[in-house]
């Protein structure tokens, strides 16, 4: 397992997220990511969160790749991994296909990792739904 560190680049966004729950400052890569958060901070059922958690490898049209969730989640005592998607990205058979091997090695791992879109994010701030 490995950690990734986000820098600041021309070409890509990067946002701070604020987090009194945590007590620290998040670094997430997309608008949608940092509006998580919201969600995740203020859930009573989640516990902790962090951003870009150790990510891991897998393997993949026979190559070895690299993975980070966007997410590490406790919540209600158990430890899930989210990625966080527009909705559009996931309708691709593509991201579909390479996103069922990233679950059935975190399922291996022992972590399940789940699958979040806006339509689950750009909802009431009261209830995401990771399940």
């Amino acid at each position: 397992m490995y950690r990734r560190q986000l820098k600041h680049s021309r070409v890509k966004n990067l946002f701070k997220f604020v987090s009194a729950k945590m007590n620290q400052v998040m670094t997430v890569e997309s608008y949608l990511e940092f509006d998580t958060c919201f969600h995740l901070e203020y859930s009573p059922q989640v516990t902790s969160f962090i951003a870009q958690p150790e990510g891991f490898r897998y393997r993949f049209a026979e190559k070895d790749c690299s993975y980070t969730p966007d997410f590490e989640v406790t919540e209600s005592g158990q430890v899930k991994w989210l990625e966080v998607k527009p909705y559009s990205k996931v309708q691709h058979s593509d991201f579909f296909i390479q996103f069922k091997a990233k679950q059935a090695k975190a399922q291996e791992i022992g972590i399940p990792l789940i699958l979040v879109t806006e339509k689950q994010i750009r909802v009431s701030m009261t209830k995401l739904t990771v399940d």
